[in-house]
């Protein structure tokens, strides 16, 4: 087959949907090199992370305006078997007698919280989203919550929307040397036992109740929590909250981190908690279980889909009930290695491999 991709994100984001588009191309590229594979890019067409074959063809389309219009309009595809759109969107004109068209749909969060999306980006997601899902002939949601949302909010025929799910990063997979881990925690002053939880610092990752159950914890005096993530103006409340309650020497804000080191300080965690109010997939959960430690997360949305019975779920908005099932996992060994032993097992659901052989078999049903 020939296969192309728009592969702006798989070249510029070095997280999120950057990490998603690498999955997929290097996947294919490692399991099926059978393939021909084409990169549509507009500006960079380099990372040090993608690895093309020496045959893949990587195309750059322009840079400025210029390229952005085209990435927007069509690049030409007319010697495609399969387009795939990794992020939400495809070409105006991408539509053609021969090549089949395939978008993912991570999320349609900018519909389900509006209030957390300024109004014009709104109608610019909206509008990409709509008419990628018009165009395209299979519909590849990342999540049977992702799917219910398509079906909801913009009135998607079921049958043209497949669940595939994605993988995390490949350095989650592996098991690091504890020496490292140690250091890891030296380099961000972790002094103590800790909680983690990483995700941007905003309103729906919901940091400020994980902050609420912390401070009624038992465990508070053991322990410090650890908030990884990128800072926001929602911070201001959370510090307010560590201020007032006197919790300084027990919380760590970690605001600038490098992603290679974010396996380390989940393998040194003690817990890690992932209360988002709603996600399209909910990576933090997956990513979790891959090291090897539990998780608490959302019973909302998508959670349940990656966490299997490998998680323990609580209420998004209920303080007390996170701040039990803290205290229950952290003083209870026996649950701690259950929730472990359960996890090595749930993520077989998302290895690598298992995924991209899913995927190949989505093409060829085209």
């Amino acid at each position: 087959m020939r296969i192309g991709f728009d592969a702006k994100r798989a070249f510029r984001n070095n997280t999120g949907l950057g990490n998603y588009s690498r999955f997929i191309i290097n996947g294919l590229v490692e399991f099926y090199p059978e393939n021909k594979y084409f990169l549509f890019s507009n500006g960079n067409t380099t990372h040090p992370e993608l690895k093309p074959s020496a045959d893949t063809e990587i195309l750059n389309i322009g840079n400025g305006i210029l390229g952005s219009l085209k990435r927007a309009i069509s690049y030409g595809n007319n010697n495609l078997d399969i387009l795939h759109g990794l992020s939400n969107e495809l070409p105006f004109f991408a539509k053609n007698g021969k090549t089949k068209l395939i978008v993912s749909i991570h999320d349609l969060l900018f519909i389900r919280f509006p209030q957390f999306y300024p109004y014009f980006d709104r109608q610019i997601y909206l509008a990409k989203t709509k008419r990628a899902c018009a165009q395209a002939d299979t519909i590849i949601a990342i999540s049977e919550q992702t799917k219910q949302d398509l079906i909801d909010f913009l009135k998607i025929p079921e049958n043209k929307i497949i669940v595939h799910y994605q993988s995390c990063h490949p350095q989650f997979w592996k098991q690091y040397p504890e020496v490292e881990i140690e250091t890891a925690k030296a380099k961000y002053g972790i002094t103590k036992p800790y909680i983690l939880q990483i995700g941007t610092l905003e309103d729906r990752k919901n940091a400020l109740l994980t902050l609420q159950a912390f401070n009624k914890s038992a465990s508070k005096n053991d322990f410090q929590l650890v908030l990884l993530g990128k800072k926001t103006a929602y911070c201001e409340v959370l510090y307010q909250f560590v201020n007032q309650n006197n919790l300084n020497d027990k919380v760590l804000f970690i605001h600038q981190s490098d992603f290679s080191d974010f396996p380390l300080l989940y393998q040194g965690a003690n817990l890690s908690i992932y209360p988002s109010l709603f996600e399209g997939f909910g990576i933090p959960v997956l990513e979790a279980m891959c090291s090897n430690i539990p998780v608490i997360t959302s019973k909302d949305g998508c959670f349940v889909e990656v966490g299997g019975d490998a998680a323990v779920y609580i209420d998004p908005r209920n303080s007390d009930q996170l701040q039990n099932e803290v205290d229950n996992i952290l003083s209870n060994e026996d649950v701690r290695l259950s929730l472990i032993e359960k996890g090595r097992i749930q993520i077989e659901k998302f290895a690598p491999q298992k995924l991209i052989n899913e995927l190949s078999n989505i093409y060829k049903s085209l």
